[in-house]
């Protein structure tokens, strides 16, 4: 997966993260596809070497294989 494929994600993400931050609800964990997961730790390979955890849009990022690739779940 290549990270212009992460556009369509990044658009469909935006809108719910921006009203659960409205209601004072910011997520604590973002689910997404593993594939997508994998793409945006090769991207952050750098950050993850000094120890940093998988940050996508502010939220911290994990795999979960029952979504489909350019879904998500925010977790509170």
């Amino acid at each position: 997966m290549s990270s212009p494929l992460l556009t369509p994600l990044i658009d469909s993400a935006c809108g719910p993260l921006a009203a659960r931050l409205e209601r004072g609800r910011p997520p604590r964990l973002m689910r997404v596809h593993p594939e997508v997961f994998a793409s945006i730790r090769d991207l952050r390979a750098r950050e993850l070497a000094d120890g940093y955890p998988l940050m996508f849009l502010g939220v911290e990022l994990t795999p979960e294989d029952s979504l489909p690739l350019d879904g998500f779940t925010f977790v509170d």
